[in-house]
Parts: C-alpha cells; sequence; structure tokens
C-alpha cells in the first residue's frame, strides 16, 4: 500500500506562493503581476529614468524629485549600469509597459516589450496631437515605424490614416469648461 503524502497547509501554500511571486524581479513582472503599491513604484521610477535619459539628470536629482530612493529606482528598473564607478542610464530596457494605440480604426491597448517601441509609440501620439492642432500629416507620415510586436509576440499595425484618426478623435469625450465669472 502506498503512502499519499500530506498536502501542505493553506497557509504554507500560500507562504510558497508569495515566495515565487517574490522571486521574480519588479522590472521582469508584467502589469497585471505588479500589486496597486509596486505599480505606483513602477511608474515614478519609469518617470525619474526618463528625466535621467531625456534631461540628462543625474539618478540623485531624478530620485529626488520623483520622491523615490535611488536604490528603490535601480531595483525596480534594472535600467542603470556603472561606468567609471558612476551609474549612467541604458539605453533602452525591457520594462514591459501598457500603452494605447489606434489600430484598425479603434483604440487598442498594448502590452509593449521594450522602452524602443514605447519612444516610438510617444512619437505616434506627438504626431497625433500635431494632426489634431494643425491639420498637418507631415509628422505621421514620417514615422519609421507601422508595425510592432507586443510582449507576447503579436504584431500591431498603427492606425496612419489621418481621415480615420480625426474620426476617432473627433469621438473622444470633451472637458466642459465652466466660466466662473462673468466678464
Amino acid at each position: 500500500m502506498i503512502k499519499k503524502r500530506p498536502r501542505a497547509s493553506r497557509s504554507r501554500r500560500i507562504r510558497n506562493i508569495r515566495a515565487r511571486r517574490q522571486s521574480v524581479p519588479v522590472w521582469e513582472r508584467t502589469p497585471q503581476q505588479l500589486t496597486p503599491k509596486l505599480r505606483r513604484i513602477r511608474e515614478k521610477s519609469l518617470e525619474a529614468l526618463s528625466l535621467v535619459r531625456r534631461d540628462k539628470l543625474t539618478l540623485q536629482e531624478a530620485s529626488h524629485r520623483v520622491g523615490l530612493d535611488p536604490q528603490t529606482i535601480i531595483n525596480s528598473t534594472n535600467a542603470f549600469r556603472k561606468v567609471h564607478g558612476r551609474l549612467k542610464a541604458k539605453a533602452f530596457d525591457k520594462i514591459t509597459r501598457i500603452m494605447k494605440i489606434y489600430e484598425k480604426g479603434k483604440l487598442s491597448h498594448v502590452e509593449v516589450a521594450n522602452s524602443n517601441v514605447a519612444s516610438d509609440i510617444g512619437l505616434y501620439w506627438n504626431a497625433i496631437a500635431e494632426l489634431t492642432e494643425t491639420g498637418r500629416s507631415r509628422a505621421l507620415r514620417s514615422l519609421h515605424r507601422r508595425r510592432f510586436r507586443d510582449s507576447t509576440g503579436c504584431y500591431h499595425t498603427l492606425e496612419k490614416d489621418p481621415k480615420i484618426i480625426l474620426e476617432l478623435e473627433a469621438r473622444k469625450p470633451k472637458r466642459e469648461t465652466f466660466e466662473i465669472y462673468k466678464r
């Protein structure tokens, strides 16, 4: 007769699940795997990383601006390396982010696998802003990336037709402005 191994208690199973979850570094976790607190830390860390890359601030200055400890930023992004004894931001990172795009005539949310694709999507939204403000689609046509792969490997195509984009932008709800004082 084969004896069955006793099943672990519920509390021990929960501890094991938490230990496995914490063994995965924060920068490798998908946004769905993060707690709300870790999600806020990741957002602030990415903001600090952006300040270091774009505005050429030091890690200390950027961490002070966003209100996080520099070591927390390093641990949550893994986007810094030491060069001659100083911390320098890497050119790009592989932190997943959820971003919005226009695809096939509708708004889609996509989980992007690295910062290069995220930057290109940011340029895409800047081109859309220029299109809606000025009516010129030159910036939209000059974008290099049209297709990209998300973190799961699926391909997505950015909508570049100005007519469709203007139609989608017109459908967005507008903020109401109230006049407080009479003139």
